[in-house]
């Protein structure tokens, strides 16, 4: 389960501010789909980000699970890498100097929750190319990928830690 209540997320701006997300609030029961829809610049992907806890948001209250991953009024904020989120983001954010094996491992590697086994690694990286159909492409530069096989691999890097909730910014672009 994901509940936002009342987020609000404002960027400076050239000597004003900017509200990018104003009082937003929905949940997201468990096992479900759910979309945010909305004209450019409306506020989705600061509200993904905050969700996903690459944004500190200025107020309201973020819930994964039975966790409090953000509150304003107490000042929790739980850092990235202790929420159990995978995020594929709009630009792919793929590694240029990376193979697609290593790309999809660093999740993995970079955990601070938990330390992997390199066989547990291989595996989990093996599995999740071969879920996007990029099995083949192991060895191969990040950027001799088509955008298309990008796109893949950033959601194979999205799915290798088996996350609890899975964000998609602009998944179909």
């Amino acid at each position: 389960m994901i509940g936002v209540s009342n987020l609000v997320k404002i960027y400076p701006d050239r000597g004003r501010t900017v509200v990018a997300a104003d009082d937003v609030t929905f949940v997201v029961e468990d096992h479900s789909f759910y979309t945010l829809l909305g004209p450019s610049g409306c506020g989705k992907t600061t509200t993904l980000r905050s969700v996903a806890g690459l944004e500190d948001p200025d107020g309201g209250r973020i819930e994964i699970g039975d966790e409090v991953v953000f509150d304003g009024a107490t000042h929790a904020n739980v850092p990235i890498q202790q929420r159990d989120i995978g995020m594929v983001f709009q630009s792919y954010a793929i590694w240029p100097h990376m193979t697609v094996f290593e790309n999809t491992a660093f999740p993995l590697r970079v955990d601070q929750r938990q330390r992997f086994a390199e066989n547990v690694i291989r595996d989990r990286v093996g599995a999740s190319l071969e879920m996007v159909g990029l099995g083949e492409y192991a060895g191969r530069m990040a950027t001799q990928l088509s955008g298309g096989q990008q796109q893949r691999l950033a959601l194979a890097r999205a799915l290798v830690r088996e996350p609890g909730v899975l964000l998609l910014d602009e998944p179909l672009s």
